[in-house]
């Protein structure tokens, strides 16, 4: 049992690269100290290693990824360098996020007696993998009421905690000078598209580039799409945006790649399309969200839709059909047509996710669970 006032929990991921999971991590390592947890984090580097330095959150590099822990050998010293870090540091509980990462920090941790939490981030995890999980006596935490269900099929229970939100790092600013650096010039429309460039998040990714080229070549809109993000398919949606910027004959399609400062980039857009982490930090940002995901799409989350988005996770966890160039075509034109209408869609969102979605919030459910974990220890 903890015989500290505080908790000291270890947050273990396969890296520190650039993505919703990590984000939520870091979300809850920057908020935790303020009300009395105190996070390490173990497992791979990553880009986002210096956010998780700045946020004062001791950082022990130990190889987790999927490839090194085939290397038996690997996976001996991994296990022998979670021990090592939970006992030097006196950690009180283990919170993993990722597999296979947290099946052998799980078994580490079992060893030493300590509760684990495992936060599943969506509907994306092996059953095989999570039923292992299960078998080890992890507390299972949901984002969101889908990936609830989807555990729920598998007959494991879990804590429902969402998202949160920092909004003095997402919050309303002006974004001329990124306007000015994209060379887009003031009263052009701008639909900001922000997703790890994978999976079917690159398909609907492709189909918004067809849709804008479209909106572009009737002359209705000059119409501007801006794509935050990199994976796997990145080269493949560069080589669509060449061909239609070329075939337009101007650069409406920008590819920025990923980027630690994506509120500049929300406060870009007239209109976000994103889903999950996304369209919460989006609509932080005081932004309109078009919501499609992995899953599939869902439409702008207007205010009487709210409850039905977080069932539905802004499409990334259930959705309501599949989507299609036609279908966001025809989205992106409506929500552009009024100005004062997407503003005001954009103020109602913020107000809400505010109400719903604070990291702090967040960060206190949480605590609460450690806390109970903690006293059946």
């Amino acid at each position: 049992m903890m015989t500290h006032n505080r908790i000291r929990p270890l947050m273990v991921m396969d890296s520190l690269s650039v993505g919703g999971t990590e984000t939520y991590v870091l979300s809850l390592v920057k908020t935790f100290p303020s009300i009395g947890v105190v996070p390490v984090y173990a497992g791979a580097s990553g880009v986002m290693y210096d956010a998780f330095v700045r946020a004062g959150c001791p950082i022990h590099l130990v190889g987790l990824t999927a490839e090194q822990l085939m290397d038996p050998e690997r996976q001996k010293q991994a296990d022998y360098a979670l021990t090592q870090i939970m006992r030097s540091r006196k950690i009180d509980l283990l919170h993993i996020h990722q597999t296979p990462s947290g099946l052998y920090a799980a078994d580490a941790a079992r060893k030493l007696g300590i509760p684990v939490v495992f936060t599943v981030h969506g509907a994306y995890y092996p059953p095989d993998q999570l039923q292992l999980m299960k078998e080890a006596g992890c507390t299972f935490v949901s984002v969101s009421p889908p990936v609830q269900g989807y555990l729920d099929y598998q007959g494991i229970p879990s804590y429902l905690i969402a998202n949160g939100v920092d909004f003095e790092q997402y919050r309303s600013e002006p974004s001329a000078a990124l306007r000015a650096q994209l060379n887009i010039h003031e009263g052009e429309k701008i639909v900001v598209y922000a997703s790890r460039l994978a999976w079917d998040k690159a398909v609907v990714c492709a189909m918004l580039v067809r849709a804008a080229r479209t909106i572009r070549l009737s002359g209705s809109t000059p119409l501007h799409v801006v794509i935050a993000g990199s994976g796997n398919q990145s080269a493949v949606i560069a080589e669509l945006a060449e061909a239609v910027n070329q075939e337009c004959g101007t650069t409406f399609v920008h590819l920025v790649g990923s980027q630690l400062q994506m509120r500049d980039y929300y406060n870009l857009g007239d209109l976000v399309v994103g889903t999950g982490r996304v369209a919460l930090e989006a609509m932080a940002c005081g932004k309109p969200v078009l919501a499609i995901g992995n899953h599939g799409y869902f439409g702008l989350v207007d205010q009487p839709v709210y409850d039905e988005a977080w069932q539905y996770y802004f499409g990334d966890h259930n959705s309501k059909e599949r989507p299609s160039e036609q279908l966001i075509g025809a989205a992106i034109t409506e929500a552009l047509a009024s100005a004062d209408r997407l503003e005001a869609v954009g103020r109602q969102g913020q107000a809400w996710a505010r109400a719903n979605f604070h990291i702090r919030d967040k960060a206190l459910q949480m605590k609460q669970l450690y806390g109970d974990l903690l006293t059946r220890t």
